[in-house]
C-alpha cells in the first residue's frame, strides 16, 4: 500500500487539483474520516471523507452532490447504512484518487449514481456490498435496479473494481458472479439499419 499512495492524486479536471493542495493526495487509504475530499478556491474544506454527502461544487462550477446515504433521512434518498456506505465512499474515493482517476465531474457523478443503485439494495435486504457474490438471489436483482443503457458500462467497472479487490480490501461481485451478470444484462447495443431512400431501390 505506501507504493501505491506515491501513484494516487487527484484526477479531476479542476484548477484546484494541484500537486500543492491539501486535498490532492491521501496520506493513507482509505483515508480518514476528517480527511478534506473537496477544497474551494478560498482553502474552505467543503466536504471531508466521512460526510454523509460529497459536494463537488467547487469542482463542477454548479451545485453537484454525491448523498451516501448514511445522513439524515431525505425522501429523494434511498437510505444506505453506514457501513455499506463507507464501503461505497472507498470506490468512488479511488475513482477521484486511484492511478486511473475519472477526469471529469460528470463521469465521477454517473458512476455514483449507478454504484449507488446496487448499494441501496444491499442495504435493503441487510447485507454487505462486499458480500453480495453469497446472495445470488440478491445478485440477481442488480438488472432491476440499473439504468439499462448504462448496465453494460457497469459491468465494465464491476470488473475494474474486482481487479483491485487488493487495493480496495474487498470486491462487489467475484468472477463467477460477474458472469452471471453478464448472461442477465439485455444487450443495448443498438444497430443502426442504413436508410435507403427509395429511389435507389427502384434502380
Amino acid at each position: 500500500m505506501d507504493n501505491l499512495l506515491p501513484k494516487m492524486g487527484l484526477a479531476i479536471d479542476s484548477e484546484l487539483a494541484v500537486p500543492d493542495a491539501p486535498n490532492y493526495r491521501p496520506p493513507c487509504w482509505p483515508p480518514k474520516s476528517d480527511w478534506p475530499v473537496v477544497i474551494d478556491a478560498n482553502g474552505n474544506v467543503i466536504s471531508r471523507w466521512g460526510d454523509p454527502i460529497w459536494r463537488l461544487d467547487p469542482w463542477a462550477g454548479i451545485p453537484l452532490t454525491l448523498n451516501f446515504g448514511d445522513g439524515p433521512f431525505t425522501k429523494i434518498a434511498a437510505p444506505i447504512d453506514s457501513e455499506n456506505a463507507n464501503l461505497l465512499r472507498i470506490i468512488i474515493g479511488w475513482w477521484l484518487y486511484g492511478p486511473n482517476g475519472a477526469r471529469g465531474h460528470r463521469t465521477v457523478k454517473t458512476r455514483f449514481d449507478q454504484m449507488r443503485r446496487l448499494f441501496a439494495l444491499c442495504a435493503q435486504e441487510g447485507i454487505l456490498a462486499s458480500e453480495l457474490s453469497c446472495f445470488p438471489r440478491i445478485a440477481d436483482r442488480i438488472p432491476e435496479v440499473l439504468q439499462s443503457s448504462r448496465a453494460r458500462e457497469f459491468l465494465m467497472l464491476l470488473h475494474e473494481l474486482y481487479e483491485r479487490q487488493d487495493t480496495l480490501g474487498f470486491t462487489i461481485l467475484d468472477r463467477t458472479a460477474l458472469t452471471r451478470l453478464e448472461a442477465t444484462l439485455p444487450n443495448h447495443e443498438t444497430r443502426q439499419t442504413p436508410f435507403i431512400p427509395p429511389r435507389i431501390w427502384r434502380y
